[in-house]
């Protein structure tokens, strides 16, 4: 596991049980959108209150989301988002009312520097000032970027390790999880893709080596397989068709030279390099095609599929350059800058002729979301992040519509849940957090997927303030 661990390199915790009323107190101490950055304790747990609208009644169950939560310790601050440590939330609803708990997740790694009282390891874009010695890759598993709901449990799931399990009510962590076959322990990336048939598609990448990983409705492995890239590529989101995976790397190699202290230092933009994009066959798991893109960066897509041709659409986030993995996560961690987002909504064609087109939609957003259903399917919706907001851009027409929280607020992923017997695409909820750090607290808003610009049909209030995340998922009663 050495090459592994080479490749991947990427104030002390308060005690379990904190008082609701701590906790408020806790999160007022900063007065703007640092606050989204601050380590709260280790357990948070409070009912909401509801300010405006009411909840849709058909809407139950637990909506979870993770993030990165611990940004300090003995006085060192952490110098990249990506790298705190993650701390699972989760948001029961039912019966006109929501209650929140927030846990940290007891990985290898928070484990160990608990107990030095210190930051210990490098990660994605972060060094200490002492980094211990390296045995495994998941000794530097923050667990802190995307949750995966699967068999009665939730996954916490990182970059470049193994899932960490955790129990779906308590939100105890109940440990790593162990794959069978010779890949257990091999990166598996924060972004599964399940298909209409339950089944979950992956990858994980070490280096230029990528593990295709497909697991069945329960987690068990179906099938593995070990490929060379291009390129050591610094690659987060991919896509699933009915027919293939589709891998998207961008121009930021693996080629920095040098022995650099965290992960994205080891890589370099390319500008004069373009996107590449394989396509493989889901049955035996080898490229079919190869398409080139100009440079871009991303890092997440909403979806993709392919028409009767062959040919395959998806949508996703481009940017000009990685500046955002290289400087701005490392500037908001730090409390320097507080950028809006820059990514723009690129329709991309892929034809079977290795050609592509790209076709850039109006506004600029991240982090995409559509209707479950339609993952691996044609679908027209892609939901998104905007500043202050988020956004509905319809792919048909090139439109989209826009909802603002206002001023002194941080929008984050929006989730969607079908209605129940639903066969419209857009009809069912959109679940989603705010950073209100004007009130010194988090919101949760439910909208209609079919009116966003209306804005929320419900908005309830935490007592306190949470940590700014990544990515979520709605788990239906």
């Amino acid at each position: 596991m050495t090459a592994l661990t080479r490749r991947e390199i990427g104030a002390l915790v308060l005690g379990a049980g904190v008082a609701a009323a701590a906790s408020s107190a806790w999160a007022k101490t900063v007065a703007d959108w640092r606050l989204g950055f601050k380590t709260p304790p280790e357990t948070l747990d409070g009912d909401l209150k509801l300010l405006e609208g009411r909840l849709p009644p058909e809407l139950q169950g637990n909506f979870y989301r993770v993030g990165p939560a611990q940004f300090e310790r003995a006085g060192e601050r952490l110098g990249h988002w990506f790298d705190g440590d993650g701390m699972v939330q989760r948001f029961a609803i039912g019966d006109g009312s929501v209650r929140h708990k927030g846990r940290f997740v007891s990985t290898d790694k928070r484990r160990s520097e608990q107990t030095a009282g210190r930051f210990l390891h490098s990660g994605y874009g972060f060094g200490p000032k002492a980094a211990a010695e390296l045995r495994r890759v998941d000794d530097i598993n923050a667990a802190n970027t995307s949750i995966l709901p699967i068999a009665g449990e939730v996954w916490a799931l990182w970059e470049g390790g193994s899932p960490w399990r955790v129990d779906a009510q308590t939100l105890d962590t109940r440990g790593r999880q162990a794959f069978t076959g010779p890949l257990d322990g091999a990166p598996f990336s924060a972004h599964p893709k399940r298909g209409p048939d339950g089944d979950v598609w992956n990858f994980g990448v070490l280096g230029r080596s990528c593990v295709i990983w497909h697991l069945a409705p329960d987690g068990a492995v179906r099938k593995t397989k070990l490929i060379e890239l291009p390129a050591a590529s610094l690659m987060h989101d991919f896509a699933v068709t009915a027919k293939y995976l589709v891998l998207l790397l961008p121009p930021m190699h693996g080629d920095a030279g040098g022995e650099p202290k965290s992960l994205v230092d080891r890589y370099r933009w390319h500008a004069d390099r373009p996107l590449q994009v394989l396509v493989l066959d889901k049955d035996t798991l080898t490229i079919q095609r190869r398409h080139e893109l100009p440079a871009r960066f991303l890092y997440h897509l909403s979806n993709a599929w392919e028409d009767a041709s062959g040919t395959i659409r998806l949508d996703a986030f481009l940017s000009d350059d990685a500046t955002f993995a290289v400087k701005t996560a490392r500037d908001l961690a730090l409390g320097r800058a507080n950028p809006d987002p820059t990514g723009r909504l690129t329709a991309i064609t892929l034809p079977p002729d290795g050609g592509a087109t790209l076709d850039v939609l109006p506004g600029t957003g991240e982090f995409p979301r559509m209707n479950p259903r339609r993952v691996g399917s044609q679908h027209r919706y892609t939901y998104g992040v905007i500043a202050n907001g988020i956004a509905r851009w319809d792919l048909a027409t090139g439109k989209y519509d826009t909802f603002s929280y206002g001023p002194d607020t941080w929008s984050e992923e929006p989730v969607f849940t079908p209605r129940q017997g639903a066969t419209d695409e857009t009809d069912g909820w959109l679940t989603t957090t705010v950073l209100n750090y004007g009130l010194g607290r988090t919101e949760l808003a439910v909208f209609d997927a079919r009116r966003v610009s209306d804005g929320p049909v419900a908005r309830l209030a935490c007592p306190y303030a949470l940590p700014l995340g990544f990515h979520g998922d709605f788990v239906a009663a």
